[in-house]
């Protein structure tokens, strides 16, 4: 009787840390892809502000717009 319930004891334990084990590689693998996902997203960031940047120049190098109509004539 007693190793009976040893024997069940020790299949509930080991089933208990193999969910463990399970749990805390998915949780892990979910870290990761986030962290991609995170610096992915930190990359185009990056690259939108230097093309907002570039165009804010090439703008402020062609000078205002105060007439439309004289901007097609040329």
């Amino acid at each position: 009787m007693f190793a009976m319930a040893a024997a069940l004891g020790t299949g509930i334990f080991i089933g208990w840390l193999l969910t463990q084990i399970y749990a805390t590689a998915a949780i892990s693998r979910a870290q990761q892809r986030m962290q991609r996902k995170v610096r992915y997203w930190q990359a185009q960031t990056a690259r939108a502000r230097e093309e907002a940047a570039g165009l804010a120049r090439r703008m402020a190098a062609r000078g205002p717009l105060t007439d439309p109509e004289s901007r097609r004539q040329r």
